[in-house]
């Protein structure tokens, strides 16, 4: 753990260039292994950041990635050699026009290379970065403990238990992860055979309802889970739009035509033609008429008969 943390520091103080004549006091990195085109040449190309994994297995790659910056007022070709332990293991040539920078990759095979702490860098003709990396075997994941369901808005607390397989002591990123996207990532240091718990607090909020995978992984190794994430409590209690308090078209409060207030034809106050106060035609004041007309004639016949 010194080694690392004074290897941290020396590495912030090449970024200011406060220690770049000092590159040869780096273990295994030495002034002496440039060749005298690159001591002589002041290009002014600097080494703004290195992108570096802190462990990789044995016989697999380490792949590192430097982005370097042109501060001359001219173009300029410069070589940037990427050495492992102080070995020069790749260069290239890079061309910058003035206030320019590029990004440039390495690969380093860790064939062959016994398990422990290296350092490797990146360097320039005027400046350089180093970083550590252990070759190690990848810590294993024991076991994992996860909720299977959570409220949007809480904290969803997750732990897994990594463990060391190599013989020292190891530096490893393990991560947790959501339906795929890297959340939170810890570096976590374990001594040999040893094992530990990781735990992660991840807020949900912003989480839509849902169900998710989540997982956590170390370097080689992995599990996963399921997660169902639930709306709050608060947004459960609108009704569908069927269940609104509108009623259907089926059940307002019109009747239907057939039940209107308005009597049939045949049950009106009218009362039927036979039941009405006038009498028929056959009872008027003409029958009396009639009748008088009937004695007259008959009297009037009477008397000529008589006079016969």
């Amino acid at each position: 753990m010194i080694r690392t943390r004074t290897l941290a520091v020396f590495a912030a103080l090449l970024v200011v260039g406060g220690l770049t004549a000092q590159v040869g006091a780096v273990p295994g990195v030495t002034a002496q292994q440039e060749s005298p085109s690159e001591q002589a040449a002041n290009t002014g190309v600097t080494l703004d950041s290195l992108t570096a994994p802190q462990s990789v297995a044995p016989n697999s790659t380490a792949d590192v990635a430097a982005t370097v910056t042109n501060n001359q007022n001219t173009a300029v070709t410069e070589s940037v050699a990427f050495r492992f332990d102080g070995a020069v293991v790749d260069r290239t040539l890079v061309t910058l026009e003035p206030n320019e920078s590029a990004t440039v990759q390495f690969s380093a095979d860790t064939t062959g290379i016994e398990p422990g702490d290296y350092r490797h860098g990146v360097f320039t003709s005027d400046d350089g970065q180093v970083a550590a990396v252990t070759i190690s075997d990848s810590f294993t994941l024991e076991s994992l403990d996860a909720p299977t369901n959570a409220t949007a808005g809480d904290n969803v607390t997750v732990t897994a238990t990594v463990a060391n397989p190599n013989e020292f002591n190891t530096t490893q990123s393990v991560e947790f992860r959501l339906n795929g996207q890297p959340l939170v990532s810890e570096s976590v240091s374990l001594d040999a055979n040893e094992s530990a718990d990781v735990t992660f607090t991840v807020d949900t909020t912003g989480v839509g309802p849902d169900t998710y995978i989540h997982s956590v992984f170390t370097r080689d190794d992995g599990a996963f889970a399921e997660i169902t994430i639930e709306p709050p409590a608060n947004e459960t209690e609108e009704p569908p739009a069927n269940e609104t308090e509108e009623p259907p078209a089926n059940e307002t409060e019109e009747p239907p035509a057939n039940e209107t207030e308005e009597p049939p034809a045949d049950e009106t106050e009218e009362p039927p033609a036979d039941e009405t106060e006038e009498p028929p035609a056959n009872e008027t004041e003409e029958a009396d008429e009639g009748d008088e007309t009937d004695e007259t004639d008959n009297g009037t016949e009477g008397n000529a008969t008589s006079e016969s």
